[in-house]
Formats: C-alpha cells, structure tokens, sequence
C-alpha cells in the first residue's frame, strides 16, 4: 500500500475509532478519552492506536486507569471492528493494538524542568550579583 493511503486511512480511522469510543462504547472502565495517533503497517495488517485519558485523573498519572481503560478498549475489539469496517470501505480489516500516548506526560515533564532550569540559573544570576557587590564596595 502507498504511503499516501495508508496515512488517508490512518487519519480516517483515528477519527472514526474517537468517535465510536466515545460515543458508542458504554463500558464503565473506559473514560473520555483521545485517540491522538492511528499508525497503520504497510501491510494493513496491524493498527496501533494511541490514547489519551481527557479526565482528571489521568493529568496526575493514574497507571490504574490508564490499566482499566486498556482493558476495557481491548474487550472492545471486535465491535470497534465491526463498526469501522460498516463505516469504512477496505478489504481487509485490521487488528487494533491499543497504547497510551506518553507525548503529553513527555512534555509536561520537559516543560517542568526548563521551569526549574530557568529558576536556579535566576538564583544564581542574583547570587553573582550580590556577590559581584560585595567586591565593588
């Protein structure tokens, strides 16, 4: 499968799978949630879709919930299946491995330490300066 259509899919059935998780699926143990990237093998085989929790919880990295919302996706295999291949016209269907994206996580904690970064080197930016004082008077 070319390149193209297979990132025409992926962006398709990214869209698809959001709206069906969080529309149609009544399961206790999956939450709101993103479906923030589809990655398709060339082979159309395989598709890994990628997660985010959208609740409160989840911005304190709750592994648990993160656990159940995994388990709840993959009992909900084959419905997502069933209800991607109505909405989509392909040959094959593929199987979905569902993963937590850690982007967001990765980039709060990226964020957290340039914000400690730019706080000790403002301490220690006044530490010269008052030590540069002393030696002027």
């Amino acid at each position: 499968m070319d390149e193209i259509r297979i990132r025409r899919i992926e962006s398709m059935m990214k869209d698809e799978l959001s709206l069906l998780i969080n529309r149609e699926l009544k399961d206790p143990r999956i939450p709101s949630i993103s479906v923030t990237k589809v990655e398709l093998t060339r082979d159309a085989k395989q598709a890994t879709v990628f997660i985010s929790l959208l609740t409160m919880n989840a911005s304190q990295g709750d592994p648990e919930l993160m656990d159940s919302c995994l388990d709840g996706l993959n009992a909900a295999k084959g419905y997502l299946k069933k209800n991607i291949g109505r909405i989509m016209a392909l040959r094959f269907l593929p199987e979905f491995i569902f993963k937590e994206d850690k982007g967001l996580e990765n980039t709060l904690r990226v964020h957290e330490l340039l914000k400690q970064l730019t706080e000790e080197k403002r301490v220690s930016d006044s530490a010269a300066e008052q030590k540069e004082k002393t030696q002027i008077e």
